[in-house]
């Protein structure tokens, strides 16, 4: 009887933590948490305005029952290791700049090119034209949630003001990549590679007379004290895309995947590459209240700078399609859609 009694008692307290259960909303240890990876400070704009977004939009299309798990400040990787990073799973997500990974994104590198583009946005709405037929042999190996352009590199200056092409003879200047250090040479400047982080002191110290850097360096790296000239050539942005570990992805419930192409759009990544457009006119304002000495270059000077450079789009050509790449396609294909793109 006793036995009896005990069992009854135990299929209440069984049935009642079953119904409990499935009345109970999802548990944080119940949720599927995602890696997401970047190198930047939590301040930076993509940061603020891309990464925290895209996770709190999924949380909310999922009822929290996916989150993503932000690590900021290359705590999992660096730019020349993220793709690395998220093919092998360290991380789920990751931010990745293409340029920093010679050889990878081939056909991509089409984007390192200069004169091509107006604005992080042109660059943007440019490569999601161009995606599906010319670029996406590049990404087969992982999922692509957004693409988005870091804004345009200017020639920033100390002593000495850049106002016609034949002013960069001599000059050491900063390159941020070998397109860069390539362009630098023919304009007849001495191209000096250096990470971001030590161009300040650099600039101080007479290192370098000046730099190819956005307009966004001056608050971001603390240039605005330093730099009395900017020339603004926008000589050419960052292709920057966000991956994921494909077999993560294919890992995926139906409701998660949902949620996550809702929000990873080419809507999305035009948002997040305007928030660097933003930026740079911040900090442009920032330059003229300090007093820097802003400089357009004549329609005769833009022209003559690009005959001047032109031979690395030819270049680039030849080396691409030495590769078994349709590189003259691909390249006329990017100058179409960024003409209709403007």
């Amino acid at each position: 009887m006793k036995k009896a009694f005990f069992w009854g008692i135990g299929m209440i307290f069984s049935v009642g933590l079953l119904l409990n259960a499935i009345n109970t909303p999802c548990r944080a240890a119940d949720a599927i948490v995602l890696k997401l990876a970047h190198f930047m400070p939590t301040m930076h704009v993509q940061h603020q305005k891309g990464f925290m977004p895209f996770a709190e939009k999924v949380a909310k299309l999922t009822d929290g029952k996916v989150k993503i798990k932000i690590y900021p400040g290359g705590v999992l990787a660096n730019p020349r290791t993220m793709v690395d990073a998220i093919k092998t799973g360290i991380t789920d997500i990751g931010f990745v700049l293409p340029e920093y990974i010679p050889g990878r994104f081939k056909r991509s590198s089409v984007f390192e090119l200069p004169f091509i583009f107006n604005s992080a946005t042109h660059v943007t709405k440019t490569v999601y034209a161009i995606y599906d037929k010319y670029l996406a042999e590049d990404y087969k190996d992982f999922k692509v949630l957004w693409f988005l352009s870091a804004p345009l590199s200017q020639l920033q200056t100390v002593k000495k003001a850049v106002l016609k092409v034949d002013d960069f003879r001599g000059l050491k200047i900063r390159s941020g990549s070998a397109d860069e250090t390539a362009g630098l040479k023919l304009l007849g400047a001495n191209p000096v590679g250096m990470p971001i982080s030590e161009l300040s002191v650099a600039l101080q110290k007479g290192v370098v007379d000046g730099a190819f850097t956005p307009y966004a360096a001056l608050k971001s790296h603390k240039l605005i004290d330093i730099v009395k000239h900017i020339t603004e050539i926008n000589y050419n942005g960052a292709l920057m895309c966000i991956l994921m570990n494909k077999k993560k992805w294919n890992s995926l419930p139906d409701y998660a995947k949902k949620a996550i192409d809702q929000v990873a759009t080419e809507e999305f990544g035009l948002m997040t590459a305007r928030a660097f457009d933003e930026e740079d006119l911040e900090n442009i304002e920032a330059a003229k209240e300090k007093g820097i000495q802003l400089i357009k270059l004549s329609d005769a000077e833009k022209l003559k700078m690009r005959n001047r450079l032109k031979g690395l789009w030819d270049k680039w050509v030849t080396k691409m399609s030495k590769k078994g790449l349709p590189a003259k396609a691909i390249l006329e294909a990017t100058l179409a859609a960024a003409k209709a793109s403007q």
